[in-house]
């Protein structure tokens, strides 16, 4: 982890939170003044599940993880975040530990802006709090229907909804790298690992997706949109 990376003024900066676009020049020249930025390398961890942390984290460029740690040898991915993304919002008007572990899939830089001043800006800028709770509102959504998947469909199923969502959400694109480990794939579906190998396995020989070299590429997108709703 290095400090002082990337450390643009937020005034100035192109690659802030959506929801900063709503704070006043003065709001924005206050966080900047409090701000740290980190960078992480690939596997290390941003925020520890169970520890205190009085920021809230914008990330700025990356690619990072959110995972329950169920027990010594078991963990549920909750979400991957891209860049732009801003964590521990639920932390917001809370001393409460956190309630999950953050780590880096791929080279990262964590802005770590003070909590306090987030929620006096929250208090005072209605623009930025309703910002705020528009973001807060989609990751809840996107957690029922989580619930919903690792609940109600089966394997394929689940497992064609994680490939369209990297391919939608996080890269935009039908090729994409897959920076997620078979273990991080099975944590991040609720499966096993040997269930996710052979899930690949058979989208593959479907002509559903191309595993080429660690890139994925979706070959037959209607297909495995079917097999996310119906599985």
């Amino acid at each position: 982890m290095d400090s002082d990376f990337n450390n643009k003024n937020c005034v100035e900066c192109n690659e802030k939170s959506l929801c900063f676009n709503k704070l006043t020049e003065e709001e924005l020249l206050a966080i900047d003044k409090d701000k740290v930025v980190l960078k992480y390398k690939k596997g290390e961890i941003i925020a520890k599940q169970g520890a205190y942390i009085p920021q809230i984290l914008f990330l700025q460029k990356g690619l990072v993880k959110v995972y329950k740690e169920v027990n010594d040898n078991e963990n549920l991915v909750l979400t991957i975040f891209p860049s732009g993304s801003l964590i521990g919002l639920p932390s917001l008007y809370s001393v409460s530990k956190m309630e999950y572990t953050v780590s880096a899939l791929i080279e990262s830089v964590i802005c770590a802006m003070d909590k306090q001043l987030f929620e006096k800006f929250i208090k005072q800028n209605g623009e930025f709090a309703a910002s705020v709770i528009s973001n807060m509102n989609n990751c809840l959504l996107y957690n029922f229907d989580k619930i919903i998947s690792l609940t109600h469909k089966q394997m394929n199923g689940r497992l064609a909804e994680a490939i369209l969502f990297l391919s939608d959400v996080i890269y935009k694109s039908d090729e994409f790298e897959m920076v997620l480990s078979r273990k991080d794939l099975a944590e991040f579906t609720g499966m096993s690992v040997m269930s996710v190998v052979r899930g690949i396995k058979d989208f593959k020989e479907s002509m559903i997706i191309s595993d080429e070299h660690g890139t994925i590429k979706i070959l037959n997108r209607e297909k495995l949109m079917k097999i996310s709703v119906t599985g």
